[in-house]
């Protein structure tokens, strides 16, 4: 197959979602944020606890991941909500948005005069956003205008064996095919960095790569902490992982062997050329995705050990399995189980196949667990403390 059907937009990107976030500048808008959103169907109620005394760099970093999901692919408009006068801006978070062309809105509860008159304005402009959207119809694309997020979560001794295998494969099926994917996790790269940064397309690649993994060195050893002596996390130690320079060789299997074309800060603009990228995020799951999430990747797939929640409201996650127990275990959590290719005689390739089966119909528009069930995880990664 090499078409999907999508969505497109002004800014000629195209969405495999339609969907219109409401997104709270700092926490004091989140109450009417969730609370809009129970009210009009298919808002996406973006929540945080940032966007408030922050130092100069967590202001940059606040705003390009919340601008990055009001003009992420999948979006078809946004209603940004502030409390009143706040660092990050939600006048001018609304116009950066509507510079794409996609519709946008700015509700502030002090110049609404109230919660309740600024929750009304919050729905009428939501509804009416969402009755639009709903009249868009899906057009075929080319399939190289993908973009393939990669994560993964809980990882154990079945991921690097079988379940991220089916992930690389599937990803490099897609930038065959002229799209692009991009993995994350710096700090999880600890002790495999070296063989990493050897796939980097010029030195100047392997010098930012090997550059990235010492500055998060260097900040943990800043704080008094070792990740050596915190990682593997205790669910990769029960699923068998011993030390973090194993848990790296594993997670890095997710990304096949083949060249690294760039890394990219958290919540960058994923590039448009085709190949595997990197973005520099935290190992913490929730706020990895919402890193690529904010970069522009279509969807997510987690490729996971013993099984995990995590999962993004719009950028749909599949997830993945090659743990028997896990699948058995936690079903809700499995989208796709290719446990066969590790204690059944199906191959790899195989698990591939089942895998990029399911991305192209979550492309076109098959809900994943996460989404029927309607969960989904917000952190923004911050750099220093509160002011």
């Amino acid at each position: 197959m090499s078409e999907f059907y999508g969505y497109e937009r002004s800014d000629g990107s195209i969405g495999i979602r339609n969907f219109v976030p409401i997104i709270a500048t700092a926490p004091y808008a989140n109450d009417t944020v969730k609370r809009a959103a129970e009210i009009v169907d298919d808002a996406i109620p973006i929540t945080h606890p940032l966007g408030r005394c922050q130092t100069k760099p967590d202001v940059f970093q606040t705003y390009r991941t919340l601008l990055g999901y009001g003009t992420h692919p999948n979006t078809y408009g946004t209603v940004v909500v502030a409390h009143a006068g706040e660092i990050v801006d939600g006048d001018e978070l609304a116009d950066d948005i509507a510079e794409t062309g996609r519709p946008s809105a700015s509700v502030n509860i002090h110049r609404e005069r109230g919660v309740m008159k600024g929750l009304e304005a919050t729905v009428n402009t939501a509804q009416e956003m969402v009755q639009d959207a709903s009249a868009m119809r899906r057009e075929p694309f080319d399939i190289s205008r993908l973009t393939f997020g990669i994560n993964c979560a809980t990882s154990d001794t079945t991921s690097g064996l079988c379940q991220h295998k089916a992930t690389a494969g599937a990803a490099w099926r897609l930038i065959d095919q002229g799209g692009r994917a991009v993995f994350a996790e710096t700090p999880e790269f600890f002790g495999g960095e070296d063989g990493l940064a050897a796939r980097a397309v010029n030195d100047e690649v392997k010098g930012e790569i090997l550059d990235r993994v010492e500055n998060w060195d260097q900040r943990l050893r800043d704080t008094g902490y070792d990740v050596r002596g915190a990682q593997p996390t205790p669910d990769n130690m029960d699923g068998g992982l011993t030390t973090i320079e194993e848990k790296a060789l594993g997670a890095l299997v997710k990304s096949g062997d083949g060249p690294i074309q760039n890394i990219v800060d958290y919540g960058e603009k994923i590039p448009d050329g085709s190949g595997m990228y990197i973005m520099d995020t935290p190992g913490h799951g929730a706020e990895s995705v919402t890193g690529i999430g904010a970069g522009g990747a279509h969807f997510m797939v987690i490729s996971t050990g013993q099984g995990h929640t995590l999962s993004n409201a719009i950028m749909p996650t599949i997830k993945i399995t090659g743990n028997p127990n896990s699948a058995e275990r936690v079903p809700e959590e499995t989208d796709i189980d290719v446990s066969d290719a590790l204690v059944g005689d199906a191959s790899i390739e195989w698990a591939t196949d089942q895998l990029w089966d399911e991305v192209m119909e979550v492309a076109n528009g098959k809900q994943t667990l996460s989404e029927v069930l309607g969960e989904s995880q917000f952190a923004i990664h911050r750099i220093g403390p509160s002011t």
